[in-house]
This record gives C-alpha cells, structure tokens and sequence, in this order.
C-alpha cells in the first residue's frame, strides 16, 4: 500500500477510504507542519506505519498474542515441563516471517578437519575440499571450513563459516549435515568455542529510534542473553570476559551520545563512537563502523554442532533485531506490538538484570510466537546465569 492505495478488502473490494490509508496519511500530514530537521524522522514513521499495515494484510507475520508477564503460572509450568525432545528442528518459517539474512561461524576442536571439508565439500556444501587458513576468501553461496588459532591444534580444530543466509529449507538443512558431518569425523564443542551469529541491520537501518530501542534491548537483557548462550554446555564459556566482553555499558553509554542518523555515514559515526572500535563486544558493531558489512554480530553464544541450539541462537539474535524494529509504543496501529514497546518502555535495570521477572520480560518482547519463546525457555533452563 501508500498513500493513495491499500490492499485491504475495504479499499479493493468496496472502493472505500480505509482505516490503513487514514494512519499513513495523517502521519504523512505531519511532514508539512515540521521543519526539515524533523522532517526525515516524521517521514521514517509514515514508513513504518505503511510497512506494518501491508505486514498485516499479508500476515507474513504469526502472533500468539501470550505474554509470559500476563501469566507466570505458564511460565513456571512451561520452564517445568520443557526438555530438549519437546524442541522441533524447523525447516519453515523458522524466523516468524523475518526476511533479514544472516550467517553463522560455528568454531569446534578435535576431529579432522580436512576429512569434515572433503564430505561437506563431495556435498557440495563448503568450497574446499581442505581447511582453509584463517579468514580466507569466500565464494558466494559457499560455505567454507577455516583454521582459527584459538581452536585449532595440527588438523584438528576450525571454524565452519558460512555465507549470507536467508531463512529457507535449503539453509537449516544445510546447518544440519553440517553438525552431523563434523561430529561424524570427532569433531565437538568446549569452553574455547565460540557460536557467533551475524544479522543484517536492514531493520535498524538509518533509524535513530530503533538504534535506541536495540540499544535499551541489550542494556537491560543482555544478562538474559549470556544465560541462553550457554547453549548445551550449562554456562556461558570462560572466556567470554575477553572474546564477548559486557556490551550492556556501552549501550548505557550510547544514552548520552548525540549522532545523526540521516545516511549511512551517519550510522558508521555512530557504530564507531558506541563500540569505540572494540569488536571483542558481546555485540560487534565494528563490520558497519569500517563499512566491511552492514551486520550486528552477537558474539555471546558458546559454540555448538546441535543443531537445534544454532537455530535457537539465530531466532534469539534476528528477533532482538525485529523487536528493535517493531516494539514501538506509539505510532503503531499494532496494539500487540504497542504493547511490546511498553514493555522496553518500561523496564530498566534497577530491579535486577538476572531474574525470573527480566526472562518473562525478553521473551515477551522478542519472540511473538509461544514455540520461539520455548526454543530459549529450553536454553534458559539447560543454563546457569553467568
């Protein structure tokens, strides 16, 4: 839809001036009346408002419409009764509709490397048939098998990185072979191992106020995120303090920060002032300072060859990208949404980070479908705080 048009059954079928047309219209309105300094934020939210209607007529989006802060009794029984069998692997609409893409790096030890790259290679999956050495090229659509100094020892030991992913069957089949491959040739996880996961920031784009809500996110969650990182080894890894340093003090920090936000330039400047050229942050935002890739790396996971823990640690890092994007609590005709933004409005650090009360809170937020909140429920319970 526009401003002149919608696809809902009201304006196609009835040549009547909807509801949808009236909201994007009224906010279009506001760009008259505001000088040219407000002029690009007031046009951003008629956007938003017109891209949030056609997400609705299209329902590309499912929504449960459960929030665990309405009912903790379901959140105790849910956190009881979850196990790892009571997880599905998924091969469909894993992201709830999400189209941002995104990639992994999944770092191991033991095994044989070169015997991993010849399967996966024979399958057409990496683009060698051998270990390549640290931060070699990449070939489109290809997957690739690398030494990394911090897990590697002789032939054993690498990082399977893949390309730029988009959420279809052909994807998590490929995560799967790939985990079933590498352990096949003796290849495991520990506490050296790390999981990273990029997103796009398509979603956050120039976008001032979704840098805000992604930001306040990290702020007052990311002790939630630690805990879910842990993946199936019970505890965030060591060294973590060093490789995915706290990025909640930097985010605190980015409240005082003023930066414009009108064109990509202006979201190098700020990704460089917030993550002072560090990319050894829980969250990376050193790609898009140095204009190398426009991604939002979370560095928290553990490593891990389960493949249902890589698809939890991916719908756990694209919803806090979409939330950041939608949790809005104004401006939105999304009374769901709306209150998904009060949520984050609301919350703040004072009454603890490592609660019961900030899982509920996250969940809500991130995920508005109940099988997602229990793919990270089952993390939450497998793991300690940090």
């Amino acid at each position: 839809m526009n401003e002149n048009s919608c696809e809902c059954g009201q304006y196609v079928y009835r040549n009547e001036c909807c509801r949808h047309l009236i909201a994007v219209r009224e906010a279009l309105g506001e760009v008259a009346e505001v000088d040219t300094i407000n002029n690009v934020e007031t046009t951003r939210r008629a956007r938003d408002i017109r891209d949030e209607i056609n997400r609705n007529i299209r329902g590309e989006e499912q929504d449960d419409n459960h929030f665990y802060t309405d009912n903790e009794v379901d959140f105790d029984n849910d956190f009881a009764e979850i196990n790892d069998d009571s997880i599905e692997y998924e091969y469909e609409n894993v992201l709830n509709g999400n189209k941002s893409t995104f990639g992994v790096e999944l770092e191991f030890v033991g095994g044989d490397a070169n015997a991993i790259a010849r399967e996966l290679y024979d399958l057409g999956i990496v683009s060698s048939p051998r270990r390549l050495g640290y931060h070699s090229r990449s070939e489109p659509g290809k997957w690739k098998l690398e030494r990394d100094g911090s897990v590697s020892d002789g032939d054993a030991g690498g990082e399977i990185v893949s390309p730029i992913l988009k959420d279809t069957p052909k994807t998590w089949e490929q995560i799967k072979v790939i985990c079933d491959v590498a352990k096949r040739h003796g290849a495991r996880v520990d506490q050296r191992c790390g999981g990273h996961v990029h997103i796009n920031m398509e979603k956050l784009d120039t976008a001032r106020q979704r840098w805000r809500r992604f930001f306040k996110t990290i702020e007052v969650y990311e002790d939630c995120i630690y805990r879910a990182a842990g993946g199936d080894l019970g505890r965030v890894r060591s060294n973590a303090r060093h490789y995915a340093t706290p990025f909640s003090p930097r985010a605190d920090e980015s409240k005082y920060i003023r930066f414009n936000m009108d064109n990509d330039e202006d979201v190098r400047r700020m990704a460089a002032e917030v993550s002072k050229g560090n990319r050894y942050y829980g969250i990376n935002l050193t790609n898009i300072a140095r204009d190398r890739a426009p991604t939002v790396e979370f560095r928290h996971f553990n490593g891990s060859l389960n493949e249902k823990q890589i698809q939890a640690n991916i719908k756990m890092a694209a919803g806090i990208i979409n939330a950041s994007e939608k949790a809005r609590f104004r401006d939105t005709e999304d009374e769901i949404f709306k209150k998904r933004g009060n949520i984050l409005k609301n919350t703040s650090r004072l009454d603890g980070t490592q609660t019961k009360k900030k899982m509920m809170e996250f969940l809500d937020l991130t995920f508005p479908r109940r099988k997602d909140k229990n793919a990270i429920l089952n993390v939450f319970k497998k793991n300690e705080w940090r």
